[in-house]
């Protein structure tokens, strides 16, 4: 007869309880027809929550984060509401425009704009997509042509740029809107002759490549209002000029529903 120490007794009784286990459930699964499996529940999955000083380090650190926010949304052709505000001159002639309408990323837009320099400012419908704009107004009789429009505003690629080649930078600490958002208030002067470069090995499109050589000499600053919880933009002040481009201009957008599901359509020609 052998006899079993305390320790082995444990062991075995053990054994003797996950053979059972696996009895019933072998039993309990024999008529089973098919085997379910039920995935684990995810939250969408947010960004730490961190806070940020008014030091060096901890600044280049928000803006890292903030271009990485936007990049995820651009990354996902989501789309965001924004609404803008222009004014200065663009070619030696004075400007001042307001727009309102939906940026899909990475390059679509779909917005209404109003020229409050004519006499009596009417609406324009803007459409940007697959590289043109297109316009309908009064003085296009109803009809989308092909045309250009002063308040476009900055491209998913171009507003991370401006995150990304900061030369330096002035934070204000945090700042609580309007609206009750908390945000960050930071101001970058961008690094435009890097900037530029950096465009210009992404085409081979001769007007693009004109278009970003004349940007080296711009002179841009720009203010951003960040969302302390989610890195967003929430607001953002573009001053820019420069006299190759015969510009000198202030822009102001205000963005909200980051992440909107919409689709912009190009319009039909003449209708």
């Amino acid at each position: 007869m052998i006899r079993l120490g305390a320790r082995s007794r444990h062991t075995a009784m053990l054994l003797i309880i996950f053979s059972l286990m696996l009895s019933v459930t072998a039993a309990a699964g024999c008529n089973d027809r098919e085997t379910r499996t039920y995935p684990i529940w995810q939250p969408d999955q947010a960004p730490p929550t961190r806070t940020y000083s008014t030091s060096p380090e901890s600044t280049s650190e928000l803006l890292r984060d903030a271009s990485q926010a936007v990049k995820v949304k651009t990354a996902a052709n989501l789309g965001v509401h924004f609404t803008g505000q222009t004014t200065g001159s663009i070619d030696g002639q004075a400007a001042s425009s307001r727009a309102e309408g939906d940026i899909l990323f990475p390059d679509k837009v779909q917005m209404v704009t109003r020229d409050y320099l004519n006499a009596a400012p009417a609406s324009t419908d803007v459409i940007v997509t697959d590289g043109q704009t297109f316009i309908r107004s009064e003085a296009t009789g109803g009809a989308w042509k092909t045309g250009a429009s002063p308040s476009l505003p900055p491209e998913a690629q171009m507003i991370t740029s401006y995150l990304d080649f900061a030369r330096s930078s002035r934070n204000f600490g945090q700042e609580t809107l309007s609206d009750g958002k908390k945000t960050y208030h930071v101001q970058v002067d961008v690094d435009m002759p890097l900037l530029a470069t950096g465009l210009m090995k992404t085409t081979n499109d001769p007007a693009q490549l004109k278009e970003f050589e004349a940007l080296k000499s711009a002179v841009v600053t720009v203010d951003f209002w960040i969302n302390a919880d989610s890195r967003l933009i929430d607001q953002m002040l573009i001053k820019s000029s420069s006299q190759q481009r015969g510009e000198n201009l202030e822009q102001k957008f205000v963005f909200s529903d980051w992440g909107k599901a919409l689709e912009i359509v190009r319009p039909c020609d003449n209708c």
